[in-house]
């Protein structure tokens, strides 16, 4: 998703550099926080992408963020 929005490779993507470092601009960050929410249903702000964020740092709260989710569905689910 990033190294399209990126045109590169992801493999060339480092995860531990800022965001803002890879060349993401507020179009970029807007298309990239659009498709973050379209695919896992987590709106992610779009200051998430400009700041000194890394791609692990935001991987990391997506992470938490499902999580979350999940137990809180199961919850109800067993409510």
């Amino acid at each position: 998703m990033i190294g399209r929005l990126l045109d590169v490779d992801v493999q060339q993507i480092p995860i531990d550099r800022p965001l803002g470092e890879l060349g993401i601009d507020s179009l970029t960050a807007a298309e990239f926080s659009v498709e973050v929410e379209e695919r896992t249903g987590i709106t992610v702000p779009l200051e998430r992408f400009l700041g000194e964020k890394t791609l692990a740092d935001l991987m990391r709260e997506l992470d938490a963020s499902t999580a979350t989710a999940l137990r809180g569905a199961a919850e109800e689910a067993g409510a």
